[in-house]
């Protein structure tokens, strides 16, 4: 039994540094995810604390003040990862602040205390992270099923460390037999399960963060970081299958001169005068509001709900707030002509629509540019 427990250890210091390699590989391929890159580190300081762990008999040092310290450091690289994962900046000292609190002197503290005390920071990290996890998860409408799950695992972890807390005074084992004690064992058993199933999770939740960055990409013009045309035909689609709506509205824009300020000023000009219409446009309208950029110049806007005196009145809105934000812009060549349709109380066929918004718009391009017109659906 003696023999049994140095092994289990290096076997364990083993498949933790394979878990952080093989999360330092999948970085590697999408250095994006810097999330990863923290994850990997989380596994290869676990490995290094196991290791530590495995040598106890012949340095019962390096397990009690390093192989602790490893520990909870790698706790606290478990939350900084979560933290990036979840879009908020690193904080590379708070996760090693437990390890540098128990290499100062918690250590020396009685047996059962050191078990409470290593314990009581491993929850707070974890319930820290699963926080973090969990309130990601409700901004973002839980799409992403791995986090939630992840989330789960967690904080079940923490809660098993925060019970160990209140036991480990109760614990029938003493500090000569602790690394060959069922207890030990067990721990050993239940940390490896957690540790397996989190690898696996982790590299899962990246993964599919990552097939739903570049989802949401696809469907972002580049220059407007407006929706475009895909996205639009999208809404188009499901708008088909929607119940009826009280009232939609389509708003068509074409901004006026767009060739002349091309051709006379440049592209680089043109692009900045489209990248201020999609910031004045983004502006102007409500956030239950879509808005596309459906062509080279021309875009689109769905409001729902809307009546005929509110589309106007936004539409109005956007095409004299324009005028002002592109005044430096061509020469104040820069203006926007605006068809509008509103159709009430019944499943908008927004292809329909666009039709005739764009027919309204024809009409305030003949009529002299720069203006609204309404046309009924």
């Amino acid at each position: 039994m003696i023999a049994l427990a140095p092994t289990l250890f290096l076997f364990g210091a083993f498949m933790l540094s394979l878990l952080g390699v093989f999360l330092y590989a999948i970085w590697r391929g999408d250095e994006e995810a810097e999330e990863l890159w923290w994850w990997a580190a989380v596994f290869a300081t676990a490995g290094a604390s196991a290791l530590c762990y495995a040598f106890r008999n012949e340095a019962e040092w390096l397990s009690v003040i390093f192989g602790n310290a490893l520990t909870l450091w790698s706790c606290g690289l478990l939350w900084t990862g979560v933290v990036v994962f979840v879009g908020k900046p690193a904080r590379p000292l708070l996760a090693g602040l437990g390890a540098a609190i128990w290499a100062a002197g918690l250590w020396r503290a009685d047996f059962h205390y050191r078990i409470a005390e290593v314990s009581a920071v491993s929850a707070i990290y974890e319930a820290a992270a699963a926080a973090e996890l969990f309130r990601y998860n409700r901004i973002q409408g839980q799409r992403l099923v791995s986090s939630q799950v992840t989330a789960w695992i967690i904080a079940l972890q923490a809660a098993l460390d925060a019970a160990l807390v209140i036991g480990a005074p109760f614990l029938a084992v003493d500090e000569v037999s602790f690394i060959v004690s069922p207890y030990m064992k067990y721990r050993f058993l239940e940390l490896s399960g957690f540790i397996a199933i989190l690898g696996f999770l982790l590299a899962m939740l990246s993964k599919e963060r990552l097939a739903s960055r570049r989802e949401i990409a696809a469907m972002i013009d580049p220059l407007t970081g407006l929706l475009n045309r895909r996205a639009f035909d999208r809404a188009v689609e499901r708008a088909k299958r929607s119940a009826p709506a009280p009232a939609t509205a389509v708003l068509v824009f074409d901004l006026d001169n767009f060739k002349y300020i091309n051709d006379r000023f440049g592209h680089a000009v043109g692009d900045r005068v489209l990248a201020a219409f999609g910031a004045t446009a983004t502006r102007n309208v409500r956030s239950t509001d879509m808005l596309a950029r459906i062509g080279g110049e021309e875009f689109v806007a769905i409001l729902s709900p809307a009546d005929r005196v509110s589309a106007l009145t936004i539409a109005e809105r956007i095409r004299s707030a324009f005028i002002r934000d592109a005044a430096h812009l061509a020469d104040g060549a820069a203006t926007v002509s605006v068809g509008v349709t509103v159709l009430e109380d019944e499943v908008p066929d927004l292809a329909a629509m666009t039709r005739i918004a764009d027919d309204a718009l024809y009409r305030a391009k003949a009529e002299g540019r720069n203006r609204v017109i309404f046309a009924r659906a």
